[in-house]
């Protein structure tokens, strides 16, 4: 009965899902009603513009937010899994604004041969970030909860900084790089996101076929280790997941706020604490404030727009100070 309540309530998330993801096809500077929509996706007509507007703008904005935000979710929610810490994410332990950077030293190195060559910046730099923020937290060898945040937003802000100053120096081709580092879904193709969906599946595929350790991690160290769980080896495949997920979805989109933060969080709240749920939950959710961010950003001051990365940091502060507010010592 319980299995059931909690699957009824995945389908909820799912349709909501889907109900966003058709609205982004709708709203933005124009405005195209249901059916417009699908005589443009079916039919192929073209309803003033809407031809061009949904197949080659909100299409791939809508399909990079599917993406990336899933991936952003789910990246942080093995981070908490793994640290046993609810304001653990990609971005409070630096690891958004470290990839960034990276990208940006890369691409004005080596310039942007290929998707490809865009992920492999951002995975070193999510390395380089995590790595830092992991052991500046290590007090007589164990990580404390409260400082593994602080630094993890201190090393954040340095590399954000990093990667301001660098900006200045750079000439008009980097302009646009600056929604990039608010997170943003402007610069979405189709291209590239065709280019991101192998790895992307591969990544995520992995991690929920490791649903049953990522689960035994959250037991005490001593007591995975008395069942014969190898708890060191199994910590290090599942953060080198989250950084890969999250090194992928940073090279598209940039560094999206709050997103990773709450949907976790959310999910555990209507869930509980059962991986099994909870990641796909976490998925959904990534999902749905993801595309909602990008809905918001479009529509509120029209015909500008506000990166959904600005949108997901509005929303997502007021959170985490809650959460900071409950975490103990």
């Amino acid at each position: 009965m319980i299995t059931n309540h909690k699957i009824n309530k995945l389908i909820i998330l799912f349709i909501t899902a889907i109900t966003i993801c058709y609205t982004s096809l709708m709203l933005g500077f124009t405005y195209y009603s249901i059916t417009d929509v699908i005589d443009t996706l079916i039919y192929k007509q073209d309803i003033n513009g809407s031809y061009f507007a949904i197949f080659d703008i909100r299409i791939p904005r809508m399909l990079m937010g599917v993406l990336c935000g899933s991936m952003f979710a789910l990246s942080s929610s093995l981070l908490q899994s793994v640290f046993r810490n609810p304001m653990a994410s990609s971005e409070t332990l630096g690891i958004n604004s470290a990839s960034a950077l990276f990208v940006l030293i890369g691409i004005s190195l080596f310039g942007k041969s290929s998707e490809y060559s865009l992920l492999c910046y951002s995975l070193i730099g999510a390395a380089l970030g995590f790595t830092i923020t992991l052991f500046s937290s290590l007090d007589q060898g164990k990580i404390l909860r409260v400082r593994l945040i602080i630094v993890g937003i201190a090393i954040g802000a340095f590399f954000k900084s990093a990667s301001q100053f660098i900006m200045t120096f750079q000439d008009e081709k980097l302009s646009s790089f600056v929604s990039f580092l608010n997170g943003t879904l402007y610069s979405s193709t189709i291209e590239s996101a065709s280019a991101i969906i192998i790895p992307s599946i591969i990544v995520v595929s992995i991690t929920f076929c490791c649903i049953k350790q990522i689960d035994l991690l959250q037991l005490s160290d001593d007591v995975a280790i008395s069942i014969g769980f190898n708890v060191t080896r199994w910590k290090i495949i599942i953060i080198f997941l989250a950084l890969l997920l999250t090194a992928i979805a940073v090279s598209c989109v940039g560094s999206l706020g709050f997103i990773g933060l709450i949907s976790p969080n959310i999910a555990r709240l209507i869930f509980g604490y059962s991986n099994k749920y909870t990641l796909l939950a976490s998925s959904l959710i990534g999902i749905i404030l993801t595309i909602s961010a990008d809905i918001i950003g479009r529509i509120i001051f029209i015909p500008y727009e506000i990166a959904p990365g600005i949108i997901s940091i509005i929303i997502g502060v007021p959170y985490f100070l809650y959460i900071m507010r409950k975490l103990r010592y």
